[in-house]
């Protein structure tokens, strides 16, 4: 039997009016243990027979596997699959993608001997619909992404070292379509034009480590007005974290996880962070994250160490 482990961190999108092109990704991780037998290919008609059968649990990356082996038409083994989860599922924090992206870095592997990013990012979000989980989750740390004909297009941008994250999340599941159909078909020019200035606000202020400039960039006029009515505790929530000194908070994706960000030392992070976990209400769990910078990682049984995807 022949062995990858992939390893795939947490993420975090939209940061507020970053709404379905900004995201970051988060020192939490999901690890996807992946055997196989060589010589042993299915046709894609027995492969998908296969994922079938699978518990559910394997779905989502048996589904991603056999996604890549339909993409290039690739006879390809059956796999195991040993998933340890430590991202909360549904729950605005990129769970889905990081099972896309194991299957399909699995497939890339296994069918060429190695994984090539661009194919990865481009399979992944034509699997998820939209690239700001995908993106921070493969490339690491704070990602603009936007798609078109062609496929996804991405940026690194800089996020200062002083910025530091808290994940207010709830004991409650939230699911992204029924996040996704509250929401409006067009909104008013005016709000369009806050919504630009909210958006550079919060990027300088990402990029400055400024927490004047975050305070500035912490309002949304596209989404968040809308899914705040399926969350009762959000505006109770979020005004406990800028009270407690967050420097922006926010949905944490289409929730129902809130995201807060701060701009400060570690030991005022430590000081934030102590008063949050002293005033969330019952039901809600604080974790405070690291930035990831490295993004995927794969890890073949043969070497000694985690090398970054390539």
């Amino acid at each position: 039997m022949k062995k990858i482990e992939i390893s795939i961190p947490a993420t975090t999108a939209n940061l507020g009016p970053g709404f379905d092109c900004l995201g970051l990704a988060l020192d939490i991780f999901n690890v996807a243990v992946v055997s196989w037998q060589e010589g042993s290919q299915l046709t894609l008609d027995q492969l998908h027979e296969w994922a079938e059968k699978l518990p559910f649990d394997q779905h989502a990356i048996a589904a991603a596997y056999c996604y890549y082996a339909d993409q290039q038409r690739a006879d390809l083994p059956p796999i195991e699959i040993d998933f340890s989860c430590d991202i909360p599922i549904a729950r605005g924090l990129g769970s889905s993608a990081t099972c896309a992206i194991a299957g399909i870095v699995a497939g890339q592997y296994i069918h060429k001997g190695s994984c090539n990013k661009e194919e990865l990012l481009k399979l992944t979000t034509d699997l998820e619909g939209h690239p700001d989980n995908a993106a921070p989750a493969i490339l690491g740390g704070l990602v603009l992404s936007a798609s078109n004909e062609a496929g996804p297009v991405t940026v690194n941008l800089p996020c200062h070292e002083n910025i530091h994250t808290f994940l207010m999340i709830p004991d409650f599941e939230l699911s992204t379509d029924r996040a996704r159909a509250v929401l409006p078909e067009l909104i008013p020019h005016r709000q369009a034009v806050k919504q630009l200035g909210a958006f550079g606000f919060l990027l300088q202020g990402l990029a400055a480590g400024s927490h004047d400039l975050l305070r500035h960039g912490n309002e949304d006029f596209l989404h968040e007005p809308y899914r705040r009515k399926l969350l009762a505790e959000y505006d109770t929530i979020k005004k406990t974290a800028l009270d407690c000194g967050c420097s922006a908070v926010s949905l944490s994706g289409a929730g129902p996880s809130l995201l807060g960000l701060f701009a400060g030392s570690g030991d005022e992070a430590d000081q934030v962070g102590f008063l949050l976990k002293q005033e969330l209400p019952s039901g809600w769990e604080l974790k405070r994250a690291q930035i990831n910078h490295s993004g995927a990682k794969l890890f073949l049984s043969f070497c000694s160490q985690f090398e970054p995807i390539i």
